[in-house]
């Protein structure tokens, strides 16, 4: 992977979610659910709402607003059970959204899947990488994993109908 996140250093105070924590692998080496979960180019919410059967919640655990870069590392939970279903750290432009999907972002109550879908936005998901990791502490507290589980997720970008940035996401999935 050439072009890692900067913006996770940022907001991730765990050196082992680091770029050299992260094992990059081919989506074909995937193994099931999670090739199901992340190989595509769709949204997660929508993937992991589907999966889930649930609405999905959005819980931020950190947050810094960096000029129009909007950062924050977050857990996406099933809103039936209260069950974590990713962990995720995600840069947000803020100057390629209307005024009331800026405030909808910045108020923290919904994940930028479900905005985006709400409010009607045309974008696309574009996966840059996939990779395994063994679990950092954040996820080994939210998701009740041990230390030595490998879990697995997507470097991942939202691109609007003009080629800009919505976002740049790494998204990390609980085990199956």
């Amino acid at each position: 992977m050439d072009q890692f996140p900067d913006f996770l250093e940022r907001i991730v105070d765990e050196p082992s979610l680091s770029a050299g924590s992260l094992h990059w692998i081919e989506g074909s080496e995937m193994p099931r659910p999670y090739r199901d979960l992340l190989v595509h180019k769709k949204d997660m919410t929508s993937t992991l709402a589907d999966f889930h059967g649930s609405g999905i919640g959005l819980e931020v655990l950190k947050e810094t607003n960096e000029g129009s870069g909007y950062v924050r590392e977050v857990v996406l939970f099933a809103e039936s059970t209260g069950k974590p279903v990713e962990y995720g750290a995600i840069r947000i432009q803020l100057d390629h959204f209307r005024p009331e999907a800026r405030n909808s972002i910045l108020e923290g109550k919904e994940p930028l899947g479900s905005i985006l879908n709400r409010m009607q936005y045309t974008y696309v998901s574009r996966p840059k990488g996939f990779f395994s990791i063994q679990a950092p502490l954040v996820c080994q507290k939210r998701f009740g994993c041990s230390e030595d589980s490998i879990l697995y997720g997507r470097y991942n970008q939202l691109v609007n109908g003009e080629e800009n940035e919505l976002a740049s996401i790494i998204e990390i999935l609980p085990l199956a």
